[in-house]
């Protein structure tokens, strides 16, 4: 595989956190990793950011917020969204 550049590693960082792809991808996002600060930096952030979800406790929300919330997405979601 041709080495990676930035972008190459932002694409496919989802299929490297999770454990997917192939072991070629995975070696060429590991080397690019280890050289570029940058995506060093996104990915320590990453695995840091999916840890502290993973870890959260689950939490019952309060019915008054709850019905609130459920209000405003069926009016969200009601409205005609202009096509592009």
């Amino acid at each position: 595989m041709a080495m990676m550049d930035c972008k190459d590693v932002l694409e496919n960082l989802s299929c490297y956190v999770d454990g997917e792809g192939s072991a070629e991808l995975r070696r060429a996002l590991e080397d690019h990793i280890a050289r570029c600060r940058r995506c060093r930096v996104v990915f320590d952030t990453t695995k840091k950011a999916l840890k502290i979800v993973a870890d959260a406790e689950l939490f019952e929300v309060p019915l008054a917020v709850s019905a609130r919330l459920y209000t405003r997405l069926e009016k969200v979601l009601s409205e005609d969204f202009p096509v592009q």
